[in-house]
Protein backbone atom coordinates (compact mmCIF):
# COMPACT_ATOMS: atom_id res chain seq x y z
CA UNK A 1 0.00 0.00 0.00
CA UNK A 2 0.92 3.48 -1.12
CA UNK A 3 2.82 5.31 2.20
CA UNK A 4 0.54 8.50 0.89
CA UNK A 5 -2.51 6.31 0.78
CA UNK A 6 -4.62 6.47 4.29
CA UNK A 7 -5.52 3.01 5.59
CA UNK A 8 -8.70 1.87 4.51
CA UNK A 9 -11.12 1.96 7.85
CA UNK A 10 -13.67 -0.54 8.65
CA UNK A 11 -17.43 0.96 8.15
CA UNK A 12 -18.95 2.39 11.20
CA UNK A 13 -22.28 0.55 11.57
CA UNK A 14 -24.91 3.36 12.41
CA UNK A 15 -26.10 3.70 15.94
CA UNK A 16 -28.29 1.43 17.23
CA UNK A 17 -31.90 3.29 18.60
CA UNK A 18 -32.26 2.72 22.59
CA UNK A 19 -34.95 0.32 23.66
CA UNK A 20 -38.40 1.72 23.86
CA UNK A 21 -39.24 0.98 27.28
CA UNK A 22 -41.94 -1.06 28.08
CA UNK A 23 -44.25 -0.48 30.82
CA UNK A 24 -46.93 -3.09 32.54
CA UNK A 25 -50.70 -2.51 32.61
CA UNK A 26 -52.28 -0.14 35.62
CA UNK A 27 -55.83 0.28 36.49
CA UNK A 28 -56.40 3.56 36.87
CA UNK A 29 -59.23 5.13 39.52
CA UNK A 30 -59.96 8.72 40.68
CA UNK A 31 -60.53 10.06 44.28
CA UNK A 32 -62.26 13.86 44.37
CA UNK A 33 -60.75 14.06 40.97
CA UNK A 34 -57.40 13.19 41.27
CA UNK A 35 -56.31 10.08 39.26
CA UNK A 36 -54.26 7.54 40.88
CA UNK A 37 -53.41 3.69 39.51
CA UNK A 38 -52.63 0.54 40.79
CA UNK A 39 -49.78 -2.25 38.92
CA UNK A 40 -52.80 -4.07 37.69
CA UNK A 41 -51.09 -7.35 38.37
CA UNK A 42 -51.30 -6.34 42.15
CA UNK A 43 -55.10 -5.94 41.95
CA UNK A 44 -56.73 -8.74 43.66
CA UNK A 45 -60.64 -7.92 43.50
CA UNK A 46 -62.55 -4.50 43.26
CA UNK A 47 -65.44 -4.30 45.83
CA UNK A 48 -68.27 -2.55 44.85
CA UNK A 49 -69.61 -0.15 47.62
CA UNK A 50 -68.29 -1.89 50.44
CA UNK A 51 -69.84 -0.99 53.75
CA UNK A 52 -66.92 0.61 56.02
CA UNK A 53 -66.63 1.13 59.36
CA UNK A 54 -64.57 3.31 61.01
CA UNK A 55 -61.31 2.01 62.46
CA UNK A 56 -61.81 2.79 66.16
CA UNK A 57 -58.53 3.85 66.98
CA UNK A 58 -55.77 5.86 65.01
CA UNK A 59 -54.01 3.69 62.28
CA UNK A 60 -51.13 5.71 60.02
CA UNK A 61 -52.78 5.28 56.67
CA UNK A 62 -55.68 3.84 57.74
CA UNK A 63 -59.40 6.02 56.78
CA UNK A 64 -61.50 2.57 57.51
CA UNK A 65 -61.82 -1.00 57.98
CA UNK A 66 -63.83 -3.30 55.63
CA UNK A 67 -65.28 -7.27 56.78
CA UNK A 68 -64.29 -9.09 53.34
CA UNK A 69 -63.26 -12.89 52.75
CA UNK A 70 -63.79 -13.67 56.76
CA UNK A 71 -60.96 -10.99 57.73
CA UNK A 72 -60.84 -7.59 58.55
CA UNK A 73 -58.91 -5.36 55.63
CA UNK A 74 -57.31 -1.85 56.16
CA UNK A 75 -59.12 1.03 53.97
CA UNK A 76 -57.15 3.98 52.22
CA UNK A 77 -58.35 6.87 51.07
CA UNK A 78 -55.76 8.45 48.40
CA UNK A 79 -56.06 11.91 49.39
CA UNK A 80 -55.62 11.32 52.59
CA UNK A 81 -52.38 9.96 51.91
CA UNK A 82 -51.56 13.30 50.73
CA UNK A 83 -52.89 15.15 53.33
CA UNK A 84 -56.19 16.21 52.24
CA UNK A 85 -59.19 15.29 54.38
CA UNK A 86 -60.73 10.99 54.41
CA UNK A 87 -63.82 9.84 53.46
CA UNK A 88 -65.40 6.17 54.46
CA UNK A 89 -66.75 6.31 50.84
CA UNK A 90 -66.30 4.67 47.34
CA UNK A 91 -65.47 1.44 46.23
CA UNK A 92 -62.45 -0.49 47.37
CA UNK A 93 -59.96 -2.11 45.03
CA UNK A 94 -58.10 -4.81 47.36
CA UNK A 95 -54.01 -4.77 46.54
CA UNK A 96 -51.75 -7.70 47.51
CA UNK A 97 -47.73 -7.84 48.25
CA UNK A 98 -45.61 -10.22 50.17
CA UNK A 99 -46.62 -8.25 53.34
CA UNK A 100 -50.44 -8.13 53.42
CA UNK A 101 -53.36 -6.79 51.89
CA UNK A 102 -55.02 -3.49 51.69
CA UNK A 103 -57.78 -2.01 50.04
CA UNK A 104 -57.64 1.43 48.37
CA UNK A 105 -60.98 3.65 48.11
CA UNK A 106 -62.16 5.18 44.60
CA UNK A 107 -64.86 7.19 43.68
CA UNK A 108 -64.44 6.01 40.14
CA UNK A 109 -62.51 2.96 38.26
CA UNK A 110 -61.50 4.01 34.73
CA UNK A 111 -60.16 0.88 33.65
CA UNK A 112 -56.67 -0.18 32.75
CA UNK A 113 -54.10 1.04 30.76
CA UNK A 114 -50.50 1.26 29.77
CA UNK A 115 -48.29 3.79 31.01
CA UNK A 116 -46.41 6.06 28.73
CA UNK A 117 -43.81 6.75 31.93
CA UNK A 118 -43.27 5.83 35.26
CA UNK A 119 -40.74 7.50 37.63
CA UNK A 120 -40.12 7.77 41.15
CA UNK A 121 -41.37 10.62 42.92
CA UNK A 122 -39.05 11.23 46.11
CA UNK A 123 -40.81 14.57 47.06
CA UNK A 124 -43.50 12.00 48.55
CA UNK A 125 -42.79 11.81 52.08
CA UNK A 126 -41.65 8.51 53.36
CA UNK A 127 -44.17 6.12 54.96
CA UNK A 128 -47.07 7.16 52.31
CA UNK A 129 -47.38 3.97 50.32
CA UNK A 130 -46.75 5.71 47.17
CA UNK A 131 -43.32 5.22 45.66
CA UNK A 132 -43.89 7.23 42.15
CA UNK A 133 -45.73 8.42 39.60
CA UNK A 134 -46.90 7.13 36.21
CA UNK A 135 -47.30 9.40 32.92
CA UNK A 136 -50.59 8.09 30.77
CA UNK A 137 -52.42 8.68 27.90
CA UNK A 138 -54.88 10.90 28.21
CA UNK A 139 -54.78 11.41 31.64
CA UNK A 140 -52.31 12.90 33.03
CA UNK A 141 -50.03 12.18 35.94
CA UNK A 142 -51.24 9.73 38.29
CA UNK A 143 -49.91 8.61 41.43
CA UNK A 144 -48.88 4.44 41.65
CA UNK A 145 -49.87 2.93 44.66
CA UNK A 146 -48.30 -0.68 44.50
CA UNK A 147 -47.62 -3.79 46.67
CA UNK A 148 -44.20 -2.48 46.91
CA UNK A 149 -45.73 0.14 49.53
CA UNK A 150 -48.02 -2.13 51.49
CA UNK A 151 -45.28 -2.50 54.24
CA UNK A 152 -45.71 1.26 55.09
CA UNK A 153 -49.43 0.03 56.53
CA UNK A 154 -48.75 -1.63 60.00
CA UNK A 155 -52.13 -3.19 59.84
CA UNK A 156 -52.01 -4.94 56.63
CA UNK A 157 -54.50 -7.37 56.97
CA UNK A 158 -52.51 -11.16 56.35
CA UNK A 159 -52.40 -12.97 53.12
CA UNK A 160 -55.14 -15.55 52.93
CA UNK A 161 -54.36 -18.65 53.02
CA UNK A 162 -55.15 -20.64 49.63
CA UNK A 163 -57.43 -23.80 50.94
CA UNK A 164 -60.18 -25.68 49.30
CA UNK A 165 -63.16 -24.90 49.61
CA UNK A 166 -65.08 -27.85 50.47
CA UNK A 167 -68.59 -27.35 48.39
CA UNK A 168 -69.82 -29.28 45.56
CA UNK A 169 -70.75 -27.20 42.12
CA UNK A 170 -73.52 -28.64 40.04
CA UNK A 171 -71.19 -30.78 37.98
CA UNK A 172 -69.69 -32.68 41.20
CA UNK A 173 -66.56 -31.13 41.48
CA UNK A 174 -65.08 -29.17 44.64
CA UNK A 175 -65.31 -26.00 44.34
CA UNK A 176 -61.73 -24.39 44.28
CA UNK A 177 -60.86 -20.74 45.14
CA UNK A 178 -60.28 -20.06 41.83
CA UNK A 179 -63.71 -21.34 40.52
CA UNK A 180 -65.15 -19.52 43.68
CA UNK A 181 -64.40 -15.99 42.10
CA UNK A 182 -61.18 -15.91 40.05
CA UNK A 183 -60.39 -12.26 38.93
CA UNK A 184 -61.34 -11.56 35.04
CA UNK A 185 -60.87 -8.32 32.77
CA UNK A 186 -64.42 -7.46 31.28
CA UNK A 187 -64.58 -6.04 28.02
CA UNK A 188 -67.18 -5.39 25.69
CA UNK A 189 -67.89 -6.59 22.08
CA UNK A 190 -70.22 -5.51 19.58
CA UNK A 191 -71.96 -4.44 22.73
CA UNK A 192 -71.94 -7.79 24.54
CA UNK A 193 -69.80 -8.07 27.88
CA UNK A 194 -67.00 -11.15 27.23
CA UNK A 195 -64.39 -11.59 30.29
CA UNK A 196 -60.90 -13.14 30.02
CA UNK A 197 -59.16 -14.57 33.06
CA UNK A 198 -56.32 -12.43 34.18
CA UNK A 199 -54.06 -15.51 33.82
CA UNK A 200 -54.79 -15.44 29.86
CA UNK A 201 -54.10 -11.72 29.48
CA UNK A 202 -51.07 -11.07 27.91
CA UNK A 203 -51.15 -7.68 27.40
CA UNK A 204 -53.74 -4.67 27.24
CA UNK A 205 -53.38 -2.24 24.30
CA UNK A 206 -55.21 1.14 25.02
CA UNK A 207 -56.25 3.14 21.62
CA UNK A 208 -53.30 1.29 19.75
CA UNK A 209 -53.53 1.58 15.72
CA UNK A 210 -53.71 -1.37 13.71
CA UNK A 211 -52.96 -1.76 9.74
CA UNK A 212 -53.91 -4.05 7.15
CA UNK A 213 -52.08 -7.25 6.27
CA UNK A 214 -51.06 -7.12 2.48
CA UNK A 215 -52.86 -10.20 1.10
CA UNK A 216 -54.47 -10.84 4.59
CA UNK A 217 -57.67 -13.10 4.54
CA UNK A 218 -60.89 -13.83 6.72
CA UNK A 219 -60.60 -13.89 9.57
CA UNK A 220 -56.91 -12.12 9.81
CA UNK A 221 -57.04 -9.23 8.02
CA UNK A 222 -55.59 -6.66 10.49
CA UNK A 223 -52.48 -6.97 12.68
CA UNK A 224 -50.97 -4.13 15.18
CA UNK A 225 -47.64 -3.60 16.96
CA UNK A 226 -46.49 -5.16 19.98
CA UNK A 227 -43.19 -4.01 21.75
CA UNK A 228 -41.70 -4.35 18.45
CA UNK A 229 -43.24 -7.61 17.53
CA UNK A 230 -46.31 -7.55 14.38
CA UNK A 231 -49.38 -9.55 16.01
CA UNK A 232 -52.37 -11.08 14.10
CA UNK A 233 -55.82 -8.78 14.80
CA UNK A 234 -58.87 -11.02 15.58
CA UNK A 235 -62.20 -8.74 14.48
CA UNK A 236 -65.25 -10.23 15.36
CA UNK A 237 -67.50 -7.56 14.86
CA UNK A 238 -65.82 -6.66 11.76
CA UNK A 239 -65.86 -2.67 12.63
CA UNK A 240 -61.79 -2.72 10.78
CA UNK A 241 -63.38 -4.19 7.67
CA UNK A 242 -65.82 -2.08 7.25
CA UNK A 243 -63.56 1.10 8.27
CA UNK A 244 -61.30 -0.32 5.15
CA UNK A 245 -64.27 -0.57 2.95
CA UNK A 246 -65.52 2.94 3.50
CA UNK A 247 -61.98 4.16 3.17
CA UNK A 248 -62.11 5.68 6.18
CA UNK A 249 -58.73 7.74 7.16
CA UNK A 250 -59.65 9.08 10.63
CA UNK A 251 -58.16 7.98 13.66
CA UNK A 252 -58.22 4.03 13.50
CA UNK A 253 -57.11 3.41 16.92
CA UNK A 254 -58.28 0.89 19.18
CA UNK A 255 -58.41 -0.97 22.23
CA UNK A 256 -57.18 -4.63 22.09
CA UNK A 257 -56.87 -7.21 24.69
CA UNK A 258 -53.44 -9.70 23.61
CA UNK A 259 -54.10 -13.55 24.58
CA UNK A 260 -52.15 -16.40 24.03
CA UNK A 261 -52.91 -19.28 21.36
CA UNK A 262 -51.35 -21.91 19.33
CA UNK A 263 -49.95 -19.79 16.68
CA UNK A 264 -48.45 -17.05 19.66
CA UNK A 265 -49.89 -14.10 20.57
CA UNK A 266 -53.28 -12.56 19.20
CA UNK A 267 -54.99 -9.79 19.84
CA UNK A 268 -58.62 -9.40 20.23
CA UNK A 269 -59.80 -6.41 19.19
CA UNK A 270 -62.25 -4.61 21.82
CA UNK A 271 -65.22 -2.02 21.92
CA UNK A 272 -64.29 -1.15 25.65
CA UNK A 273 -61.85 -2.00 28.59
CA UNK A 274 -64.04 -2.32 31.52
CA UNK A 275 -63.52 -2.89 35.27
CA UNK A 276 -61.91 -5.92 36.33
CA UNK A 277 -64.46 -8.54 38.26
CA UNK A 278 -64.42 -11.37 39.98
CA UNK A 279 -66.25 -13.82 37.93
CA UNK A 280 -67.98 -17.62 38.77
CA UNK A 281 -67.64 -19.63 35.69
CA UNK A 282 -71.29 -21.40 35.36
CA UNK A 283 -70.42 -25.46 35.48
CA UNK A 284 -72.85 -25.47 32.34
CA UNK A 285 -71.01 -27.31 29.56
CA UNK A 286 -71.40 -24.28 27.29
CA UNK A 287 -71.51 -26.36 23.79
CA UNK A 288 -74.67 -25.03 23.25
CA UNK A 289 -73.37 -21.64 23.12
CA UNK A 290 -74.34 -19.97 20.04
CA UNK A 291 -71.24 -18.06 19.45
CA UNK A 292 -68.34 -19.91 18.19
CA UNK A 293 -64.78 -19.00 20.26
CA UNK A 294 -66.52 -18.97 23.77
CA UNK A 295 -64.94 -21.24 26.08
CA UNK A 296 -67.82 -20.50 29.26
CA UNK A 297 -70.03 -18.77 30.42
CA UNK A 298 -69.57 -16.62 33.55
CA UNK A 299 -72.07 -14.87 35.63
CA UNK A 300 -72.12 -12.03 38.70
CA UNK A 301 -75.13 -10.34 39.94
CA UNK A 302 -77.51 -12.08 37.61
CA UNK A 303 -75.40 -10.44 34.31
CA UNK A 304 -73.66 -13.17 32.27
CA UNK A 305 -70.31 -12.90 31.02
CA UNK A 306 -69.12 -14.86 27.71
CA UNK A 307 -65.60 -16.15 28.49
CA UNK A 308 -63.13 -15.92 25.83
CA UNK A 309 -59.79 -17.60 26.04
CA UNK A 310 -56.74 -17.89 22.84
CA UNK A 311 -57.14 -21.65 22.92
CA UNK A 312 -61.20 -21.57 22.26
CA UNK A 313 -60.82 -18.48 19.55
CA UNK A 314 -57.99 -20.31 17.57
CA UNK A 315 -60.29 -23.36 17.85
CA UNK A 316 -63.55 -22.45 16.75
CA UNK A 317 -62.50 -19.48 14.39
CA UNK A 318 -58.80 -19.59 12.97
CA UNK A 319 -58.32 -23.37 12.67
CA UNK A 320 -55.06 -22.41 11.36
CA UNK A 321 -55.35 -19.78 9.19
CA UNK A 322 -53.51 -17.55 11.54
CA UNK A 323 -50.66 -19.29 11.02
CA UNK A 324 -50.02 -17.14 7.45
CA UNK A 325 -49.84 -14.27 9.91
CA UNK A 326 -47.71 -14.76 12.98
CA UNK A 327 -46.33 -12.31 15.21
CA UNK A 328 -42.59 -11.88 13.95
Amino acid sequence: MSPDRPALQPPVPPPVPPPVPVFDPVLVFERNGQPYCCPAADVVEIVEEPALDDPGYAAPLVAAVLSHGGRFIPAIDPAGVFDRPAARRGDAILIQGPLGVVALLADRVVGFRKPDSVAPAPWIPPGRLCRSAATIDGIGRAFLFGADGIGDVPAAAPVAAQVPVPAQSPAGAVATPADAGAMHLVFTIGGRLHAAAYGEVRRILHRQRSFRIPGGTAPVRHAVEVTGAVVPVLDLTGALDRADAAGSTGDRRCDFVVLSCAAGPLALRVDRIERPLALVRDATEPGWFPSPGIAGIARRDDRDYALVTGASLWRDLLDGTAAEAPAR
